[in-house]
């Protein structure tokens, strides 16, 4: 698979430019189903042999360990998961959306003992895949407005998923980061 085109940040509005890119590369229903499969394989064969402390040593002081990183996808998986179901139980939604760093807030995932974490990780990606597999090409241009982050915006079934798939392959990237150094 190709790289993403990212462009280097020299401003602000740049660097918001860069994570646009980067969460929006095109991916067909087909390669974002395959990727978010194979993402938590990834993750685990990364995490092989790393002891339970490693995974919740952040690499400097400020940084994020691997369990973060963790605890923040499942975050992400929570909140655009639940769009997802949204959309697709109900006829053009209209909701306030939550971010997920405010989200985490009300969960214990930041202090889970890594493998729980990860299995309900896992097991949450099971069930995702498993409601979105089956749904017609169709629905997944369904559509909500989402309204708590500046004007009202229309978001798709297809757009969370990209972003979901898209996001976690920069986290993988950053998880790599981690445990090689």
């Amino acid at each position: 698979m190709t790289e993403p085109k990212v462009y280097v940040a020299t401003q602000r509005r740049s660097r918001h430019a860069t994570y646009i890119a980067v969460y929006d590369r095109p991916l067909t229903i087909d390669q974002v189903l395959t990727e978010l499969e194979e993402q938590p394989e990834a993750i685990a064969a990364l995490l092989a042999g790393q002891p339970e402390a490693r995974l919740h040593r952040p690499p400097s002081q400020g940084g994020w360990s691997v369990n973060d990183v963790l605890a923040h996808l499942r975050s992400c998986s929570d909140m655009w998961g639940k769009y997802i179901a949204m959309i697709i139980a109900e006829d053009h939604p209209t909701y306030r959306a939550v971010n997920p760093t405010t989200w985490i807030k009300s969960t214990n995932y930041p202090e889970m003992e890594f493998a729980p974490s990860f299995h309900a990780f896992a097991k949450q990606r099971a069930e995702l895949l498993a409601f979105l597999r089956p749904l017609p090409k169709a629905a997944w241009s369904h559509s909500a407005t989402v309204t708590g982050a500046g004007r009202p915006r229309e978001r798709t079934v297809i757009e969370y998923a990209r972003w979901l798939a898209n996001h976690e392959r920069s986290h993988l990237k950053h998880i790599a980061r981690i445990v090689s150094g």
